[in-house]
């Protein structure tokens, strides 16, 4: 009994220490990480491009997909460092909704992905994001 006590203890104390962090693991399905492959060309791409899909999807438009036990294929874990709000955000949203994270974030990507495809406009705003925050030094 004692075990188990002090299993919740440290469990609830990695759970907390996790809620001021900045990053987050994430898995993709295959197709969408693809996508993101193409417009992500240097270290910290995949975390500008999750920041700035969800400034420009309606939360509300968002239709929710699971991720886990869906049958879907998905890459392997990343970490993503997307700043404590951000992550304070989802974790909100995720919870409301009943839902991973990873739910989420691959949710509003799907959404920002269909639109991206189709307007030149939101590409031109992606690869004008991601270039404004590269440094010119290597990384």
């Amino acid at each position: 009994m004692a075990v188990k006590k002090k299993t919740q203890t440290a469990i609830k104390k990695a759970q907390e220490a996790a809620d001021n962090r900045p990053g987050m693991t994430l898995r993709l399905p295959i197709d969408l990480r693809e996508a993101i492959t193409e417009e992500s060309r240097v270290k910290g791409d995949l975390a500008r491009i999750v920041l700035f899909a969800l400034s420009q999807v309606d939360r509300e438009k968002v239709e929710i997909q699971q991720t886990r036990k869906a049958g879907l294929e998905l890459s392997n874990p990343q970490l993503l460092h997307v700043g404590p709000e951000a992550r304070a955000a989802l974790k909100e949203w995720a919870e409301s909704e009943g839902v991973s994270i990873n739910a989420i974030v691959v949710s509003v990507l799907e959404e920002f992905f269909k639109r991206h495809k189709k307007s030149k406009t939101l590409q031109k705003e992606l690869r004008l994001e991601l270039r404004a925050h590269r440094s010119f030094g290597p990384q």
